[in-house]
């Protein structure tokens, strides 16, 4: 199967995504704003071609005759992110297409620019007449059905799911030593959506209670200076480690030595890092937000909170760094829920029968 899949080729979903396509026996082309290499793939720049003999129009005939022959040359033309690539219905209807929203292309973040009218029809164009749309969760689903005035039912759930021998926690001794502070893990990132600032602000009143909790605050983005500000202001600097942003197969490496994990994004379609620090069996706290319901199992693989709520963020964590059992119950419901239902390689298999359900849909419809 001949597969052309557009997308941020940087992003460390298409990395793992394309090889493990590959590996199945795809043939997988990549078009991409930002070419990045990526393993078993081809990969180009997006870009209509320039005036000249085999393209012989103005630039939006020439568009339209580039995504033409894409849609040709390729069984599956699949759009990840639904950036203003040019699809129309009478483009789309030249082949398979499949698109998959990511999140903020369908909710927009809080502290971004919101899409325009153009960019809004564009995405709900190619929502409306796709061969076959995906979504990462059910509630992301319902939020892209209402979005593009779809029905749900018309929208298959493909997941991104944990490499689970990367994702493996060492075995764990039983007994937990008093002497070890406490260790806290924020993997976000820091801009607006993912919320560092509300755990900030309940930093000072959870080493009230635990004066030796340590705070691992991994990432980058514009809102970094603002949480060392708040650090500052709160007079917490000796509990936490600011620790820059980390390859992928770096991150277990930390994970291995955290109590828990914070997630306290204002917006979230749906939480990979949830489900990847449940795999390292670290119990989770998360606003009950978006799509993070999903991979958060309220009082079973972690809880969940109200966002931008620091009071109850801080409470939440107090409770769980003060009841080791709960914690340990906790990572070892969320190992088995990773395991059961979000095992990267069965996801991927899932992707594949998802591009011939498309096929099929798409034969039909001609």
């Amino acid at each position: 199967m001949r597969v052309c899949i557009l997308g941020d080729a940087k992003s460390v979903h298409l990395q793992r995504i394309v090889p493990g396509l590959v590996e199945r026996g795809l043939d997988v082309h990549v078009i991409s704003h930002k070419p990045e290499a990526i393993p078993g793939a081809t990969v180009s720049k997006f870009e209509v071609p320039p005036f000249g003999i085999g393209y012989p129009h103005r630039y939006y005939r020439r568009q339209t005759q580039y995504l033409k022959r894409l849609m040709r040359r390729f069984d599956v033309v699949h759009v990840h992110f639904l950036s203003d690539w040019g699809f129309t219905p009478e483009i789309m209807a030249d082949g398979c297409f499949v698109a998959s929203p990511w999140g903020s292309d369908v909710v927009p973040p809080p502290g971004e620019n919101p899409p325009g009218a153009d960019l809004i029809a564009s995405r709900t164009t190619m929502l409306r007449h796709a061969d076959c749309v995906t979504s990462l969760g059910p509630r992301f689903a319902r939020m892209m059905a209402d979005f593009a005035r779809i029905d749900v039912e018309r929208i298959d759930l493909l997941p991104l799911g944990v490499d689970l021998e990367l994702f493996k926690p060492a075995e764990q001794c039983m007994v937990e030593s008093n002497d070890r502070p406490f260790r806290v893990g924020f993997f976000k990132g820091f801009r607006e959506v993912y919320g560092a600032t509300y755990l900030m602000r309940a930093i000072p009143t959870v080493v009230d209670v635990y004066p030796r909790t340590r705070f691992h605050m991994i990432g980058d983005g514009p809102q970094l200076d603002r949480c060392k500000e708040l650090s500052g202001f709160y007079n917490v600097d000796g509990h936490i480690k600011w620790i820059r942003r980390q390859p992928h197969a770096n991150l277990p490496n930390y994970l291995a030595g955290w109590d828990l994990t914070v997630i306290p994004s204002v917006c979230e379609s749906f939480g990979v890092a949830a489900l990847e620090s449940s795999a390292m069996r670290v119990p989770v706290i998360a606003s009950d937000v978006g799509g993070l319901p999903d991979t958060v199992l309220h009082n079973e693989t972690g809880l969940l909170v109200p966002s931008e709520a620091p009071e109850q963020l801080a409470d939440a964590i107090i409770t769980l760094l003060g009841d080791s059992e709960r914690r340990q119950r906790m990572g070892d419901a969320g190992r088995e829920f990773v395991q059961r239902d979000y095992d990267w390689q069965e996801i991927l298999d899932k992707w594949v029968t998802t591009y011939g359900k498309a096929l099929d849909r798409r034969a039909i419809a001609v």
